[in-house]
């Protein structure tokens, strides 16, 4: 992978969105003075903080695209990112990809302990549901049930978590190309899509409106994760902040171990490519997401 070339502008909008969405999650997780202040310190040393912000930044900026409100926006992206950092805190737990460091720091369970670590996870997940019903999120209540429901899906067992155990078990099966795809699509992809489609849904946007920004949703997905493996072989474990070579340690099936380097950055060109033919259809209004491909084809971290 080279270097990143994005924008200036692209670089300000991605670091107002970690900005933006910090804030929100500073209100979101006072500390509390009793004996639980201690897993709320677990959920913000984990969710606040420097990560890349990636989706968060995807909701707000597709938000201005379909004119839905700041306020709306800001809260489905701190949503969204609670659920993302609750994965991330129990995929690092040694029952899973037993890790040590994430967003450059040691992860949750070393900071704190095993169990602090799960019961972080738990509750950023189900505080995130409780921010997307609550009535500040939208002042219409079959927006806010839309909201949730869509996140339950993208997040469970037919979503996220599905991936991730089709990963574990990717861990002694061989899976073919067509398997990967569906894993990742489930593993990283899902919540993606809900960061592109929340938005636009949220907003009442056309369906065929909807219906690019799902293409594109579903193509940065696959890219994302084509990405991720051609840096745990070629990146560095100080800049992306995460330990890498673990998916060969762990004889995991991804994109690269099935097609070989060359043919999985030929696979990663294609998908920029259908990435940036759905956004057609928006023309220059759609050039931060344009400058999103580039940046996750590009990225070193």
């Amino acid at each position: 992978m080279t270097n990143s070339t994005n924008s200036p502008s692209f670089q300000q909008a991605l670091h107002q969105a970690r900005l933006e969405t910090n804030t929100l999650l500073e209100t979101l997780l006072p500390l509390p003075t009793g004996y639980e202040k201690r897993v709320v310190e677990a959920m913000r040393y984990a969710a606040i903080g420097t990560g890349k912000a990636l989706r968060p930044f995807l909701v707000l900026t597709i938000a201005r695209l379909c004119h839905l409100s700041s306020i709306t926006a800001s809260r489905i992206a701190a949503a969204l990112e609670m659920v993302h950092t609750y994965s991330l805190i129990h995929d690092d737990l040694p029952a899973m990809d037993n890790d040590t460091m994430r967003r450059g720091k040691p992860t949750v369970h070393i900071a704190f302990d095993e169990a602090t670590a799960i019961l972080a996870g738990d509750a950023l997940l189900t505080q995130a549901f409780d921010i997307l019903a609550a009535p500040e999120t939208h002042p219409h209540a079959e927006i806010r049930c839309l909201l949730v429901q869509n996140l339950a899906q993208t997040a469970g067992k037919n979503g996220m978590i599905g991936g991730q155990m089709l990963d574990l078990i990717g861990e002694k099966t061989t899976y073919s190309l067509t398997e990967i795809e569906r894993m990742q699509a489930l593993k990283t992809g899902a919540l993606l899509w809900y960061a592109c489609l929340a938005p636009a849904m949220a907003a009442k946007a056309s369906k065929s409106t909807q219906a690019a920004l799902e293409q594109y949703a579903r193509a940065i997905g696959l890219l994302f994760q084509i990405t991720d493996d051609i840096l745990d072989i070629e990146g560095s474990s100080k800049t992306m902040g995460k330990t890498l070579g673990k998916d060969i340690t762990a004889h995991k099936s991804t994109f690269v171990s099935l097609l070989g380097m060359p043919d999985a950055k030929k696979l990663a060109l294609e998908l920029e490519q259908q990435a940036l033919d759905a956004l057609e259809p928006f023309g220059e209004e759609a050039n931060l997401l344009r400058e999103t491909v580039r940046y996750i084809m590009e990225r070193d971290k």
